[in-house]
């Protein structure tokens, strides 16, 4: 997916089980080359239960292939979500704060952090 970006302004997020996030082999290997290589821009951790079929939690990974900088956003939405019966609920309110948080770029405290 990466390679098909534009060179210049390309940018793709993908949804992801969370687990992906911290498994070593070679899993761990590509989340190494993709950040030597400082594609990876963002990571928003999202709540269990949100996607119909499972419960494990996801998380949203954010490519830039043109960034301005070498950094990389983590932002932890894992709790920012409306309880339901079988499958949980981002609200309004929960997406803006996100959205909201990625735009500023900011260390929030125990909720967004800004890695070099």
């Amino acid at each position: 997916m990466i390679e098909t970006l534009k060179p210049e302004t390309g940018r793709m997020g993908v949804v992801v089980p969370h687990g992906v996030l911290f498994r070593g082999a070679s899993e761990g290997k590509i989340r190494k080359q993709l950040i030597e290589e400082n594609l990876l821009d963002t990571v928003i951790g999202l709540p269990e239960k949100l996607f119909f079929g499972t419960g494990i939690p996801a998380a949203i990974l954010i490519f830039k292939k043109q960034k301005v900088d070498n950094t990389v956003f983590f932002i932890d939405a894992s709790r920012e979500f409306k309880s339901g019966k079988n499958q949980n609920i981002l609200s309004l309110e929960n997406i803006d704060k996100v959205i909201a948080t990625y735009k500023a770029r900011e260390t929030v405290d125990k909720y967004a952090y800004l890695a070099s």
